[in-house]
């Protein structure tokens, strides 16, 4: 009987062809992110949304929902179509939502809201009225917010994670989050380009709702590339003969609540958002006081986009790489919570003491840096680590962790802070009102991140000692 010769290790040529396909998609997605990040902020807190003190109620009554129905609807496509399959699905409902608002729900808000306020014989017409436009401005918040996690927190890395062994990742993982800050940057540029000129507020959101769907076209294409040289090398299993199917939504949570390891990340993840998330409400009812305009807000969060682009790739290509090669997993875990709590704590102590409390530019300066780093150190230092962890799982938790932590978790921790927030907001009259106790909470919970992070350290570092090597 003749000998089954063994798979040949991928070329060079192939490891890079896989890298640049990996680095193409997140550099794009985050490009996408950046500016439906900014999209949003402007039309929340500048335009329809009616100010900062929103964002917590949109996240509330928006994103968390949301989140549940993504995780929900995620599983039920993941359970009958292969993930290429999905995440041309995701990103194509995302697309059709953005290109719908700009070009029938955004222009039509005033008629609507006129015909609303004229329908004197339906009750409660005038709350109707006034409320469209928030309505309107929540549904796209928590589309925004939704398409990261979606599009690459889960179905992208998911892919990943799966086929790349711990070497592997170590040695990919960290200059592929320089995607991410070259796609932040990129994001800056674009945003100006499509708000210059003098145009109207209305052809600025047109304009990049459009510049989405076009980078949205070319991510298609490149999953389509990452998978085929997945196969090609050898690294994807034949779908639906060797993958078990996935579980449901509440037996994947049920995995997550019977493992420590699984706990503690999962706190990581919720902890970091609200501490980050109760600092940023305050930021940003700042700015506005700065920038009242949409378009001066929406061109400052793009200068913000590429300063924190800047700072994620010295972090990728210098200071993640150094700390994975040479510390253990801890270390470079500690330095997002580390780095939240001094940013954070520097920005609210000003806000604080009376004789700099009232100076805009300076409480601006310290809100755009606790913005830049903590951002930087998360989009390099904080998901490396995180991924690098769910890599150490076993096969049945890898995509079920996921799934809750990174989808139903996550959303779950700016939950928590926007109804902290609500709460703060109503009981203090305000969202300046409110500083005093929302600081003190989000540097008590940002503490609680540390100790979190500090715990798993010791788990990840049994798992990772008794793992095999690869050759990829």
């Amino acid at each position: 009987m003749a000998k089954i010769a063994p798979a040949p290790s991928p070329s060079c040529m192939d490891k890079k062809k896989l890298f640049l396909a990996m680095f193409g998609i997140i550099t794009l997605l985050n490009v996408g992110y950046a500016l439906l990040r900014s999209v949003r902020s402007a039309l929340v807190v500048a335009d329809l949304g009616g100010g900062a003190g929103s964002i917590p109620l949109f996240e509330v009554c928006g994103s968390m929902p949301g989140a549940i129905l993504m995780t929900l609807g995620l599983t039920w496509l993941l359970n009958r179509y292969p993930i290429q399959k999905v995440f041309f699905i995701t990103i194509a409902s995302f697309i059709g939502f953005f290109l719908l608002f700009v070009f029938a729900i955004y222009p039509s808000l005033p008629m609507w809201k006129s015909s609303l306020a004229a329908m004197q014989w339906l009750p409660g017409h005038g709350v109707l009225s006034s409320f469209l436009p928030q309505l309107s401005a929540m549904i796209f918040f928590a589309m925004a917010e939704l398409w990261k996690i979606a599009l690459l927190t889960v179905l992208f890395w998911g892919l990943v994670n799966q086929y790349l062994p711990l070497d592997s990742a170590k040695k990919y993982y960290a200059p592929l989050m320089l995607g991410g800050s070259l796609g932040t940057f990129l994001s800056g540029p674009l945003i100006s380009l499509c708000t210059s000129y003098g145009v109207s507020w209305a052809t600025s959101l047109t304009r990049m709702m459009l510049s989405l769907a076009v980078l949205s076209g070319v991510t298609v294409w490149l999953f389509s590339f990452l998978r085929k040289s997945l196969r090609e090398m050898g690294e994807m299993k034949q779908e639906g003969k060797e993958e078990k199917p996935l579980l449901s939504v509440w037996e994947s949570i049920q995995i997550c609540l019977r493992s420590k390891y699984l706990l503690l990340l999962a706190w990581m993840t919720i902890a970091d958002y609200i501490a980050y998330t109760l600092g940023e409400v305050i930021f940003l009812d700042v700015l506005k006081k700065l920038y009242p305009n949409p378009v001066d807000y929406c061109q400052y969060m793009g200068k913000l986009s590429t300063w924190s682009s800047v700072l994620t790739a010295i972090s990728a290509l210098v200071i993640t790489p150094l700390l994975l090669r040479k510390c253990r997993w801890v270390i470079a875990s500690l330095i997002t919570p580390v780095c939240l709590l001094a940013t954070e704590g520097a920005f609210f102590f000003a806000l604080w003491n009376p004789k700099t409390s009232q100076n805009l530019e300076l409480l601006v300066l310290l809100g755009a840096l606790l913005f830049c780093l903590v951002r930087a150190a998360k989009y390099t230092l904080f998901d490396t680590s995180k991924e690098i962890s769910f890599i150490l799982l076993p096969n049945l938790e890898k995509m079920q962790g996921k799934l809750v932590i990174d989808g139903m978790c996550s959303r779950l921790g700016r939950g928590g802070a926007s109804i902290l927030s609500i709460g703060l907001i109503q009981m203090c009259g305000g969202v300046m009102a409110s500083s005093p106790i929302a600081g003190a909470l989000a540097l008590g919970i940002a503490g609680s991140c540390v100790l979190a992070t500090s715990r798993l350290g010791t788990l990840i570092d049994q798992k990772s000692d008794n793992l095999p090597q690869s050759n990829l």
